[in-house]
């Protein structure tokens, strides 16, 4: 098994949303803009993803599927 496949995407997010509390902490205290965006941009690109493309809704701790628009 390589390691990429032992990855689920919910512990990716989590990691990530712990890092981006972290860097807002940081920033509060005067810490750097870009550090934040960094992790932001890419919680976002993942979420953005699977909202448009499988309906999945991330609300922060787990994942909501959402009835599809028009139904």
């Amino acid at each position: 098994m390589r390691s990429w496949e032992k990855l689920d995407i919910t512990d990716i997010l989590k990691e990530y949303h712990g890092q981006l509390v972290q860097a807002s902490t940081e920033l509060a205290d005067g810490g750097d803009h870009e550090g934040w965006r960094e992790y932001d941009d890419k919680a976002l690109v993942i979420e953005d993803y699977l909202e448009e493309t499988h309906s999945v809704e991330w609300d922060g701790i787990k994942f909501i599927k959402q009835e599809k628009k028009g139904n």
